[in-house]
């Protein structure tokens, strides 16, 4: 995800550290999760991980990468939908999303505020795409209103949304502002991205709370601080 103050690139070398100095566990706790890179990583090196923020978007990743260790089958929504999808290989998250990917468009939330043509008159996404946004989020809400989808489905299909967004984004990295000028990126057709399902076959758990009150009731080896460090 483009997000300032995400970790991705550095994540190796804070796990080298901890080896050097000789620092074990098997409970890992990521206390600002933010974008989950460092709880993911800990995650895919089999430590039972903790992790909270209080960012929603966070929540909703952590719901997905961290908490939810199988791969979604969508049982239920797959005899609902028509998918248009001639690969006899795709898994039943691939069928998903190719199906949001083809949906109509909506004006909504997104395009009334963050597009050129909305009431906002912003630069934050093109207006097609902000209009797929919509559609899309609005049809994974109204999913689970009908219980077509389970907890954890619905959370990995608001994650893929939220992962995809960032990469059409017409933002330097965080959306306090958008650039006075189109990337070229933002431009593209947003096309839906399947992330990542991690299974270390632990009990891991994700709070979307002030981390904070979580310190007197989990019990943890490790404990990753990566405070927010500038005026937003």
């Amino acid at each position: 995800m483009r997000f300032i103050g995400n970790k991705e690139n550095i994540i190796n070398k804070i796990y080298l550290i901890l080896q050097s100095k000789n620092i074990v566990g098997e409970r890992f706790f990521d206390f600002f999760s933010g974008t989950t890179n460092v709880a993911k990583f800990y995650k895919k090196h089999n430590y039972q991980v903790f992790s909270s923020d209080l960012l929603y978007f966070s929540y909703c990743l952590q719901k997905a990468y961290i908490e939810n260790n199988e791969k979604p089958k969508f049982l239920d929504l797959l005899d609902n939908i028509i998918v248009n999808d001639e690969s006899l290989f795709a898994s039943p998250l691939e069928k998903v999303l190719n199906y949001l990917n083809n949906i109509e468009r909506v004006k909504g939330f997104i395009y009334e505020n963050y597009a050129p043509k909305g009431s906002g008159k912003r630069m934050y996404f093109s207006d097609d795409n902000a209009m797929k946004i919509d559609a899309i989020r609005t049809k994974i809400e109204s999913w689970k209103n009908d219980k077509l989808i389970t907890n954890d489905e619905y959370y990995i299909l608001l994650s893929c949304l939220i992962e995809t967004v960032s990469f059409y984004s017409n933002v330097a990295g965080v959306y306090a502002a958008f650039q006075k000028k189109w990337d070229p990126r933002a431009l593209k057709p947003i096309r839906l991205r399947e992330i990542e399902i991690i299974n270390n076959k632990k009990d891991n758990k994700v709070y979307n709370v002030d981390s904070l009150t979580l310190c007197k009731e989990i019990e943890i080896d490790i404990l990753y601080l990566d405070p927010p460090y500038n005026e937003r």
